[in-house]
């Protein structure tokens, strides 16, 4: 199911004339569904799906989101969906022995998330996406920066090898944690008094207790 169903079926509010950015491996696959009705933004760092959601003609950015506006070095893997700015050794060796992957690094301009709300689209984002192999902390910790309207009031983000810092850092930011469904995991901002389909959901808590990755426990549901 896409993150799009899935924020559908669980928050009751009007998808309609939303700011949407989705960051990350294979963009433009969970919220293709959201373009036509809001305002969806692309950031893709692999120079190959940018050229390909542009010639798409979606609203796509070449930068690598990071804690920087300067130049930085992109690591793009041969196993698709899995470049980054920042493999752990954990997914290197899961990339190396299960796949057989090759790496080959690229420079990339990065830019900060308030560089890119406040100077690139202009606009408060409401659903941010995120799936960036492993430089999800890196990214988080730089929203200290900005002010409470700024923040995203829905993220979807990956749940990957270093999960417990990324639940650390969102809940320190004010995020309260709804659900997990599969390897992502769905958090609203404390301030976003949004209406929560609760039946819906305990369903997906209830679904995923436990999510295992290469013989590696990425988390126990709390709430399964």
């Amino acid at each position: 199911m896409k993150s799009s169903e899935i924020l559908q079926k669980a928050y009751n509010i009007n998808f309609t004339n939303l700011n949407i950015l989705e960051c990350g491996a294979g963009a433009a696959q969970e919220t293709k569904d959201f373009c036509e009705k809001n305002n969806c933004y692309y950031i893709e760092a692999h120079y190959l799906e940018y050229e390909e959601l542009k010639r798409l003609n979606y609203n796509v950015y070449h930068y690598a989101l990071s804690n920087t506006n300067d130049t930085l070095c992109f690591t793009i893997t041969s196993h698709g969906g899995n470049s980054s700015l920042c493999h752990s050794e954990l997914h290197k060796q899961e990339l190396t022995n299960c796949y057989n992957s090759t790496f080959t690094e690229v420079s990339v301009p990065g830019i900060t998330y308030k560089n890119f709300i406040e100077n690139v689209i202009k606009t408060k984002i409401d659903i941010l996406i995120l799936d960036v192999e492993g430089h999800e902390c890196t990214i988080l910790n730089t929203f200290f920066e900005l002010d409470v309207s700024q923040l995203p009031k829905l993220i979807c983000i990956e749940c990957g090898y270093d999960w417990i810092q990324r639940k650390e850092i969102l809940l320190k930011l004010g995020y309260n944690l709804d659900f997990y469904e599969f390897n992502n995991c769905y958090f609203s901002h404390s301030t976003f008094h949004c209406d929560k389909n609760v039946s819906q959901i305990n369903a997906f808590n209830q679904s995923n207790p436990k999510f295992i990755w290469n013989n590696y426990v990425i988390y126990e549901n709390e709430f399964a």
